[in-house]
C-alpha cells in the first residue's frame, strides 16, 4: 500500500466575545476561509473550535451540527471540525498551548499508524 503524501495540521478557534449570536455562522465561516486560502496542496486541517457556551445554548443543536458539516463540505482542505464548549474565551498562551498538544497528539497518531502499515505490509510479505 502506497504512503499518503498528506499532511495534517491542527488549527484552533476560539469565538471571540464581540461576536454575537447571530453573526456566528459569518464569523465561522469567514476563519474557515482563511484556514482554507492559508492552506497548502496535499495538506488537511482539523478545527478545533472553542465555542462560548453563551452561543451554543443559543443555536439549535441540528442547526449547529448543520453548520459545522457545512464548514468541512465547503471548505476541502478542512478534514474535521471539533467543539469544545468554554465559558469564557482562550487567551493566546492558552491557544498556542492546545495547538501544540494537539499537534505532539496529531504527530503520535500518525507515527503509530505508521507502524501499523508497516506491520501489515511485514506480515503480507511473509504469506
Amino acid at each position: 500500500m502506497e504512503k499518503l503524501n498528506v499532511a495534517f495540521h491542527v488549527a484552533v478557534l476560539t469565538v471571540p466575545d464581540f461576536v454575537q449570536v447571530d453573526d456566528f455562522p459569518a464569523w465561522l465561516r469567514h476563519e474557515a476561509s482563511a484556514i482554507q486560502d492559508l492552506s497548502r496542496d496535499n495538506s488537511l486541517t482539523i478545527v478545533r473550535l472553542f465555542l462560548a457556551s453563551r452561543i451554543k445554548l443559543a443555536i439549535p443543536r441540528k442547526k449547529l451540527d448543520a453548520l459545522l458539516q457545512g464548514v468541512t463540505d465547503n471548505f476541502p482542505a478542512i478534514f474535521r471540525m471539533e467543539m469544545v464548549v468554554i465559558e469564557e474565551a482562550l487567551d493566546c498562551d492558552e491557544i498556542e498551548m492546545i495547538e501544540s498538544e494537539a499537534e505532539e497528539e496529531l504527530a503520535e497518531i500518525l507515527e503509530m499508524a505508521s507502524r501499523v502499515q508497516q506491520l501489515k505490509e511485514a506480515k503480507s510479505r511473509l504469506h
